[in-house]
C-alpha cells in the first residue's frame, strides 16, 4: 500500500530526501560504491555525501569495508525490511494464494507493491522447472514498465497515473526513447476491461532468452490498489494452453487475496 501521496511536498525534508537519495544509488547492479561514486550518482559534493554516510553508518544503514573503501547497504535495511513485510500482512495474505499458483502452473509466481513512483517485487514462489524464472526482489522498477506496473497503474485514478507518468517520463525515456505513450494509455484500459495484462520482455537472441509475464492488480478492502500478482514464463515455454490456464490463475489469484484481504472478492 502506497501512502506517499499523503505526505506532500511541504513535509518534504531536504536532508532526509538527500540520505534516502544516497541510500537508493545502490543496486543489484552496483551493490558497492566508492565515495566518488555516490556523488557522482546523487549529484551531491563529496563532503555532502561523506557526512550522510557517516551517520547512515552509525545507525547500520551502509557497512564500510575498510579495506577497499567501497560502501554498501548494512544489514539494518534487511531488519527494517522484514517489518515491513510484516507490518502490510500483505505477504501472510498473498502466499497460500501463491503457493497454490505455483503447483497449479509449475511457474514462478510474483507479488509486486508500489514505492511512490516505482513497482517493488516483495516475494516470489519459485516454479520447479528445469529452466524458470527468478525475479530479483527489492528493485525498483518504473510503472510505465512491465505487466505488474501497468496492473497497478490500471487501478490508480486517471489524474494520479498521469502525474505518475509525466515525473517518469525522463526515466522512462532513458530506458525507451521511442515509448508509445498513446499505446500506454490503450493498454491500460484494457487491463481495466479483462482484469489483467500479458507482457513480453527479450534479454537476447534465442526463444529461452525472455519472458512473458501476466498480472493482474490486488484491490483492497476500499477498492484501493494495493500491489499486483503476476506469473513469469520463460519466452520458450509459453503455450497457448498455458497462457489460457495463467489468465485464469491470475485473475482467480486476485480474488483470493483480496477476499483474504477483507476485499469482495472480483470474482462474487
Amino acid at each position: 500500500m502506497d501512502v506517499s501521496k499523503d505526505a506532500g511536498p511541504a513535509y518534504r525534508v531536504n536532508v532526509l530526501e538527500r540520505s534516502i537519495g544516497v541510500m537508493r544509488a545502490f543496486s543489484v547492479d552496483q551493490p558497492e560504491m566508492t565515495l566518488a561514486e555516490l556523488s557522482r550518482a546523487t549529484g551531491l559534493h563529496r563532503s555532502t555525501v561523506l557526512r550522510f554516510l557517516s551517520t547512515l553508518a552509525h545507525a547500520g544503514f551502509v557497512i564500510r569495508n575498510e579495506e577497499t573503501g567501497r560502501y554498501s547497504l548494512g544489514y539494518e535495511i534487511i531488519a527494517m525490511a522484514e517489518v515491513a513485510r510484516a507490518g502490510t500482512g500483505l505477504t501472510d495474505w498473498a502466499r497460500p494464494v501463491m503457493k497454490a499458483m505455483s503447483d497449479r502452473l509449475n511457474e514462478t509466481v510474483v507479488l509486486s507493491v508500489r514505492s511512490g513512483d516505482d513497482r517493488v517485487d516483495l516475494d516470489q514462489i519459485v516454479g520447479n522447472q528445469p529452466i524458470r524464472r527468478v525475479v530479483t526482489l527489492g528493485q525498483h522498477k518504473p510503472l510505465t514498465f512491465g505487466a505488474p506496473s501497468l496492473s497497478i497503474m490500471s487501478a490508480l485514478p486517471r489524474d494520479e497515473a498521469e502525474a505518475i507518468v509525466e515525473r517518469l517520463r525522463a526515466r522512462t525515456e532513458e530506458i525507451n526513447p521511442n515509448f508509445d505513450y498513446p499505446q500506454f494509455w490503450d493498454r491500460l484500459e484494457l487491463l481495466r476491461q479483462r482484469g489483467y495484462h500479458e507482457q513480453k520482455t527479450a534479454f537476447g537472441p534465442g526463444s529461452w532468452s525472455g519472458s512473458v509475464g501476466i498480472a493482474g492488480p490486488l484491490l483492497g478492502r476500499r477498492g484501493e490498489v494495493i500491489g499486483s500478482l503476476g506469473v513469469s514464463v520463460p519466452t520458450g515455454r509459453m503455450t497457448d494452453a498455458l497462457r489460457n490456464d495463467i489468465i485464469e490463475a491470475v485473475v482467480e489469484g486476485c480474488g483470493a487475496i483480496r477476499a483474504r484481504v477483507g476485499g469482495r472478492s472480483s470474482a462474487a
